[in-house]
């Protein structure tokens, strides 16, 4: 009688972490969007529909994978400023995401809102934060860092993330200026919850950063925030985060950029 192995032999490549975004996007996005006509116009029902059920499988079957890939441990954990050489600065990425946060729930109507729907909301967007997270932050990002530096990996996890999401302004009919604009700043947000974790060394960081950030848009601006085109608010104090934030988001491409390249002069010494 034989045993199965514990653990499934996975190579870390790009084309492994490409597999696990195009399956996000095909159930999250495609399905999702296939899904819509149930809800019969009800906006609340659409959000349950479109994004509960798939992202919930898509949770559940990213784990599995995961764990059997032996991954999960690396997938949610990262070097941080506190177990490495010290880049206190990263912590500003977290800090201003939360500001952006706050300023964008301060704007919300509540008393317009139903407590009811505002729980379906955040549950949801829970559910999205973790999705999004575990396949870009976390399975993605272990697969590309199998052969490529840092630096490649926020960039190629961070662009796909990106364009991940023009499935859902292709299917609303978004114009393509306005849709390439979106995948930028998408890119950058992106971006910015990998500085996230690499300023903290835990998912959980970038998950809750982006759970809460979808939640307070989803609740100003409804499902229509799915596919709204970026803007740098209406106020001073929301404007002057969102311009630290692509300030913070171009820092971090150099801090890697430098990171990288001391460890190519690093491993080029070791070899002499």
């Amino acid at each position: 009688m034989t045993t199965q192995p514990d653990s499934w032999s996975i190579p870390r490549t790009l084309w492994v972490g490409l597999a696990a975004a195009a399956l996000y996007v095909l159930l999250a996005a495609v399905v999702g969007n296939l899904l819509d006509p149930l809800a019969g116009g009800d906006e609340t029902l659409d959000f349950v529909i479109t994004e509960y059920i798939p992202v919930a499988i898509l949770i559940a079957v990213g784990l599995l994978f995961a764990r059997k890939a032996g991954w999960l441990r690396e997938a949610w954990t990262a070097p941080s400023p506190f177990t490495e050489r010290r880049r206190w600065w990263l912590l500003a990425i977290p800090a201003l995401l939360t500001i952006q946060t706050v300023l964008i729930l301060a704007e919300v109507p509540w008393s317009e809102r139903a407590w009811s729907v505002v729980l379906i909301y955040l549950i949801g967007s829970l559910l999205i934060g973790i999705g999004e997270e575990l396949y870009f932050r976390g399975i993605f990002r272990v697969a590309v860092r199998g052969h490529h530096g840092e630096l490649a990996t926020l960039l190629i996890t961070s662009i796909a993330f990106g364009l991940a999401h023009t499935v859902s302004y292709i299917f609303n009919g978004v114009p393509i200026g306005a849709t390439a604009l979106s995948v930028a700043f998408l890119a950058m947000n992106g971006a910015l919850f990998y500085g996230a974790l690499r300023a903290t060394g835990t998912l959980w960081v970038p998950i809750l950063l982006h759970a809460l950030g979808d939640f307070a848009r989803f609740m100003q601006q409804g499902t229509d925030a799915r596919t709204e085109s970026p803007s740098f608010g209406d106020d001073a104090a929301t404007a002057a985060v969102e311009f630290a934030l692509i300030g913070l988001s171009m820092a971090l491409v150099i801090s890697l950029a430098r990171s990288d390249r001391r460890h190519r002069q690093s491993l080029e010494t070791s070899l002499t």
